[in-house]
């Protein structure tokens, strides 16, 4: 582990463009399961409940749920006495899923390209070009969401049509046109665009970390989430209020704008430098961001 995550005492996401996914580090640690991480940090996680061929199982991260449904259609059911554990959102787009995986309603909506035509500029690294280019050639055919495992990175990942994701949701988002959504913030109107929304449980847990202050779920948003998703963003804000955690805010908003194409010099200079100004802003951005995770 690189020096400047040591003593992070908040939880903090790692955006590594050297490796296909993004993980949490908390007291020294790694984490990839978020289960365990706010196990260790909160004492708390969430659980959802179902049936598979009549038996029980309990787990504690919906996309385990969705997993069994693309798996095991046929023999999966949410027992009555455990729907409260579930938003109306989450039930539904699961129940809508499993009728059209047995319905065989599901479609590819953006067939495989015929060939992998990524530059290695477009990752940066060799080891992360090479990993995109053999899940392509290996899985192009694939065009139900299929779970794999790469031996480079130890870890899980999802593929279809040769693309690759991190969790299932983005990779059912190829051949199922439905989201889960998670609306907070803004105003108290219900009329009023100015709320926030996320379409996936892990997003919205970091965005509380990004902007724990302000982050509200009102009244009539209620109605996105189970009770105990309720309870579980209450327990997290309330212990990072109670750290005096707040992350670290962006001093100025300056958009990156592409420039590499263009035929105009003098454009291309003036554009060139805008972008190196933003990536020195969003450098020191980062590393405050990072210093507000160390309490």
């Amino acid at each position: 582990m690189k020096y400047k995550y040591r003593n992070i005492t908040v939880p903090y996401r790692v955006n590594n463009n050297k490796t296909p996914y993004m993980y949490y580090i908390y007291n020294d640690k790694e984490y990839t399961d978020l289960n365990k991480l706010f196990t260790d940090f909160l004492g708390s996680y969430l659980t959802y409940h179902y049936e598979l061929k009549g038996k029980e199982k309990e787990v504690h991260n919906l996309s385990e749920v969705v997993e069994a449904v693309v798996k095991n259609p046929e023999d999966f059911k949410i027992p009555k006495k455990y729907q409260e554990e579930y938003s109306e959102d989450e039930y539904k787009y699961i129940f809508t899923l499993q009728k059209k995986i047995l319905n065989k309603n599901l479609k590819l909506e953006a067939p495989a390209e015929e060939e992998f035509n990524h530059r290695l500029s477009d990752f940066g690294n060799k080891k992360l070009y090479n990993f995109y280019k053999e899940m392509f050639e290996k899985y192009k055919n694939v065009e139900m969401p299929k779970k794999v495992h790469s031996d480079t990175y130890n870890a899980d990942y999802y593929v279809v049509a040769g693309r690759v994701y991190e969790d299932i949701f983005g990779a059912l988002g190829e051949v199922y046109l439905n989201d889960i959504y998670y609306q907070f913030g803004g105003t108290k109107n219900p009329n009023n665009r100015t709320h926030s929304h996320a379409h996936n449980f892990e997003d919205l847990i970091n965005m509380v970390f990004l902007d724990n202050s302000k982050f509200k779920i009102h009244v009539f948003q209620r109605q996105f989430y189970s009770n105990q998703e309720l309870e579980f963003l209450s327990k997290l804000s309330d212990k990072l209020k109670k750290m005096k955690f707040h992350s670290a805010e962006r001093k100025q908003n300056i958009d990156v704008e592409e420039y590499f194409y263009l035929k105009d010099n003098k454009k291309y200079i003036r554009l060139f430098f805008h972008n190196i100004k933003y990536y020195l802003a969003d450098r020191e951005y980062q590393k405050e961001v990072l210093k507000s995770h160390k309490k």
